[in-house]
C-alpha cells in the first residue's frame, strides 16, 4: 500500500490545498498525507492507472475501513450501553453500519462533494457514498491510529445519529433469523458469493440460505450484507406463512 502511494504520480486533484481546506472541518484535524485522501475518493469506475499497470482507486482503504468501522463501532456501544447484552449490541452494531445509513451519514458530512466517479446517478445514490465513507475511515487510521479514528466517529454519531430512533427500528433480518434458529437448535447456513453470471458492471452479490438442507431464502443486492439481509427476509416470510 505504501509504495502504491509513493510511486502514485496522476491524480484526479490539482490544488491538495484546497482540499484540505475543505477536509479540515470535516476531520477536525490537518492532515499531512494528503494522497490518502485523494485515494480515498477515487472510484473504482475513474480508476488511475500508472504506468507499470497498477490499478490506483479506493477499494483497499474501503476493505480497511469497513473492519475500522465495525470495530469501533462495537467498541463505542459498549461503552454507551454498559448494563445490555450481546444481542442488543449486535443489532445496534449492525444498524449502525448499514449501508444505507452509512450513505447518509457520507452526505451529512460532506464527502460527496469531493468523489471521483463515472458512475450512473442510480449507482451513485445506492453505495458509492458510503464505500467512500469507509475508505476516508481508512485513511484517517493508516496515518493517526485507532484513537483519532474512533473520535471521528465518534463525533460524527454524536452529531448525526439518532441513537434513540435507530433502537427503535428492528430490521436486521440476518440477526432475526439466527436467533430463531438458535431458539429451535437449527443450523443456519449462509451461502454468499458474488455473482459472476451477472452482466453488471459493478459487483453483485447472491446470497442463499438453508435449514436442514433446504433453502429458504434467496437474496440478491450490490453488497453481500445487502443480500443477505434480503435472503432472511425472504426467509422469515415464509417461516411466518
Amino acid at each position: 500500500m505504501y509504495k502504491l502511494i509513493a510511486r502514485l504520480i496522476i491524480l484526479p486533484f490539482r490544488k491538495n490545498r484546497k482540499l484540505v481546506k475543505k477536509l479540515i472541518p470535516i476531520l477536525g484535524f490537518i492532515p499531512s498525507r494528503i494522497n490518502l485522501y485523494e485515494i480515498a475518493f477515487i472510484h473504482k469506475s475513474a480508476s488511475v492507472v500508472l504506468p507499470n499497470g497498477e490499478v490506483i482507486n479506493n477499494e483497499r482503504l474501503e476493505f480497511l475501513g469497513d473492519a475500522i468501522l465495525d470495530a469501533i463501532v462495537a467498541d463505542y456501544l459498549l461503552k454507551r450501553f454498559p448494563d445490555k447484552n450481546e444481542g442488543f449490541l449486535t443489532k445496534m452494531r449492525s444498524k449502525m453500519v448499514k449501508r444505507k445509513h452509512l450513505n447518509l451519514l457520507a452526505y451529512r458530512i460532506g464527502i460527496n462533494q469531493f468523489i471521483v466517479s463515472q458512475t450512473s446517478v442510480a449507482e451513485v445514490s445506492k453505495h458509492l457514498y458510503g464505500n467512500a465513507f469507509e475508505a476516508l475511515l481508512g485513511a484517517i487510521f493508516l496515518e493517526r491510529g485507532y484513537n483519532c479514528t474512533y473520535k471521528f466517529i465518534e463525533r460524527i454519531i454524536d452529531k448525526y445519529v439518532n441513537i434513540e430512533k435507530l433502537r427503535q427500528i428492528d430490521s436486521d433480518y440476518k440477526s432475526k433469523l439466527i436467533e430463531w434458529a438458535q431458539k429451535e437448535k437449527h443450523e443456519v447456513i449462509f451461502e454468499s458469493k458474488e455473482d459472476s453470471n451477472s452482466q453488471n458492471k459493478h459487483p453483485h452479490f447472491i446470497s442463499h440460505i438453508r435449514i436442514l438442507k433446504n433453502e429458504i431464502g434467496k437474496g440478491m443486492g450490490n453488497s453481500k450484507k445487502e443480500a443477505e439481509q434480503k435472503a432472511a427476509k425472504m426467509a422469515l416470510e415464509k417461516m411466518s406463512r
